[in-house]
């Protein structure tokens, strides 16, 4: 079956998300798919409307699988789709993503995506590792190797990799130095449960973003000093002007969820107002 990148995109929005409109997909044949083999149940609100629910996310991998992809994680998604869909990929790449008799099961994607603003220092299997700020470069630490950052090393945990390529374009988001971006990832949620740096979380600015920082990242950060989530100043203007409601829509599931932090909340009300949620990775065009 052929799965475009704008399907793979709306496969992870569903995994996110819980749920998503069906008119999204361009391929048809992957709804109805879906629902054969128990991974989504639909509802039709109108005629022209129809909302599809996530039931069982293994089922949604079981369906790529089945498929040929060799694809787990909501982190392989973006992973494939940066290796082979965004360049002009070699066919060994392409035969990494492509399963086969001979290979069940791999780790090689599993481990930390980082980048950085200024050149530091962190030590990697106890050697000293500089991050240097390229434009367009990330650096893969993989999961086996043993990671050590200084005290005053700050991790600030993005959703998407194109931050951490790109993550020059943020910088005027950031005033201190020892800032270590990392991709947010399974890896990276045990990873953190050991930190004791503060943590920033850089999301999306959307009602399942939140979801992911209080339910997913807070609870796994018992030994950091000091948590936050970042949050522009402007950021109701920017939800006001630039925000997109059909993705907020899509998220009306997260509507009751229950925020205890005073600058969470009023961000949560922002999106409920206005009925619009902005992506992360467009906040530096604006």
């Amino acid at each position: 079956m052929k799965i475009n990148k704008k399907d793979f995109l709306n496969l992870k929005t569903l995994l996110i998300q819980g749920s998503i409109t069906s008119g999204k997909f361009s391929n048809k044949e992957i709804i109805v798919q879906l629902k054969l083999n128990g991974a989504i149940q639909t509802e039709r609100q109108t005629p022209k409307r129809e909302i599809v629910h996530l039931l069982k996310t293994e089922n949604i991998f079981l369906f790529l699988k089945n498929h040929n992809f060799y694809i787990d994680t909501i982190q392989d998604i973006d992973a494939y789709l940066e290796d082979v869909v965004e360049t002009q990929a070699p066919r060994d790449t392409i035969q990494k993503w492509r399963k086969n008799g001979k290979r069940d099961k791999s780790d090689s994607l599993r481990g930390l995506y980082v980048s950085s603003l200024e050149d530091i220092v962190i030590k990697v299997d106890d050697k000293e590792f500089r991050v240097l700020p390229t434009n367009g470069v990330g650096y893969f630490l993989f999961y086996t190797q043993k990671i050590e950052l200084a005290p005053e090393t700050i991790i600030v945990g993005v959703e998407n990799y194109q931050v951490i390529w790109f993550a020059q374009k943020y910088k005027k988001f950031f005033q201190d130095k020892n800032i270590l971006f990392v991709v947010s990832n399974s890896y990276m949620w045990e990873w953190i449960k050991e930190i004791e740096n503060e943590y920033i979380h850089f999301g999306d600015y959307d009602l399942a973003g939140i979801n992911i920082y209080l339910n997913t990242i807070v609870p796994r950060l018992t030994k950091c000093k000091k948590h936050s989530f970042f949050i522009p100043e402007n950021i109701e203007n920017l939800i006001k002007e630039h925000g997109d409601r059909e993705l907020y829509e899509q998220q009306v599931s997260y509507q009751n969820l229950a925020v205890n932090d005073s600058d969470i909340s009023k961000l949560k009300d922002i999106i409920c107002h206005y009925k619009k949620a902005l992506e992360q990775e467009g906040l530096h065009l604006l």
